[in-house]
């Protein structure tokens, strides 16, 4: 039934998902500066020989321009044995492989930090390796060892067949319980619903996550950790205080401002302006997707906008999540939220539908309340 309302009120819900494409800015400083009309992907893990690289500077894949491709940072070549790099004017990188020079001609430089094409790099370095476009995944390897490694880790995702969850590996979470912190290191699938998830801890123990379906409950990325306040602060909101704690103190339909949301374990922590000016701070327990909460919880537009010719009376019951018989079912489901369950009948010249709250059972004639009963 909560289509009813939905066909009616607007509810528009926010992105809790990182954006894939970035917009890099404008720069004169270079020739080699990666021009305005060139796009990043989100960015890509590196792997070397099984384990994950952990660096400041991330891979990219940047499309339009001249020599569109992967491209990784030079700084990743000081992770490797047997390389040097002299930052002087130009780069100059010493390997086994011989001695190159980074210039205008073979990199292209953003945000200060010069990269270069995974070609190049291999060439540099003497590494082998494959760009796993569907995990947004670099795997290098040293050795025959290595490449048994990464061979490993790409075959189990290959099996992973939701793209999104695939994308998580490498990448940097946040384990709700305990609000621990690591990188994804493996991704295999356990049964055609259960996908186990190996996330190597900042304190270097191992912890596995399961996830039952396509969305992981028990962690999230740390980009959306970080980022969860700029998603949901600085707007308005109204209070559905149906899907809302009973121990929340706000209003039903009340208008509120998030001036903060923190994301603390498996709560969210909001700190909010009241109407009437007040602050208040409260939590909503979440599960699965913290956003949910908010969506569920909150409408994005003022529901009196959308109905303004109803009544301040009606307006006022609904206020007090009261019912009162010549109540539409819209009105009701702003009150009450949607019945646990439902039956309906259509006749020639009547629409009957009855709506079980718990115990309490609604009448409705044509769409208008005409009774109740309590059992």
């Amino acid at each position: 039934m909560k289509k009813l309302l939905k066909t009616k009120v607007l509810i528009i819900f926010l992105v809790t998902s990182f954006f894939s494409i970035f917009l890099l800015p404008e720069s004169n400083a270079s020739s080699n500066v990666v021009p305005r009309n060139a796009y990043l992907s989100g960015e890509k893990s590196v792997f070397l020989d099984g384990d994950v690289l952990v660096t400041r500077e991330k891979a990219y894949s940047i499309e339009k321009i001249n020599n569109p491709g992967t491209y990784v940072p030079v700084k990743l070549l000081s992770k490797l044995k047997n390389v040097s790099i002299d930052y002087s004017k130009p780069i100059t990188v010493k390997s086994n492989k011989g001695t190159y020079k980074i210039n205008e001609s073979n990199s292209v430089l953003l945000d200060g930090t010069t990269y270069i094409k995974l070609e190049y790099f291999y060439k540099i370095s003497g590494l082998s390796g494959t760009d796993d476009y569907k995990s947004n995944t670099i795997f290098l390897w040293s050795s025959k060892e290595g490449k048994a490694k990464s061979e490993k880790l790409i075959s189990q995702l290959k099996r992973v067949s939701d793209d999104n969850l695939r994308t998580y590996m490498g990448k940097k979470v946040y384990i709700y319980d305990g609000e621990k912190i690591g990188r994804v290191i493996e991704i295999a699938v356990i049964s055609n619903q259960t996908t186990s998830v190996k996330i190597l801890l900042n304190d270097g123990s191992v912890v596995e996550e399961f996830v039952i379906g396509s969305t992981p409950d028990t962690f999230c990325t740390y980009f959306f950790y970080e980022s969860i306040n700029s998603f949901y602060a600085g707007k308005h909101y109204w209070a559905n205080k149906n899907q809302l704690p009973s121990s929340n103190p706000l209003l039903n339909i009340e208008k509120i401002y998030f001036k903060s949301v923190k994301l603390k374990g498996s709560n969210l922590f909001v700190t909010a302006k009241r109407s009437n000016g007040a602050n208040v701070t409260f939590k909503l327990p979440f599960y699965g997707d913290p956003g949910t909460v908010i969506k569920q919880g909150f409408y994005t537009v003022n529901p009196k906008s959308v109905f303004p010719k109803w009544s301040s009376a009606t307006w006022n019951r609904i206020v007090q999540q009261r019912i009162a018989i010549g109540m539409n079912q819209d009105q009701v489901l702003l009150s009450w939220g949607a019945p646990d369950d439902y039956s309906s009948y259509t006749g020639s010249y009547i629409t009957m539908d009855q709506w079980i709250y718990g115990d309490t059972y609604l009448h409705f004639y044509n769409g208008i309340l005409e009774s109740w009963s309590d059992y």
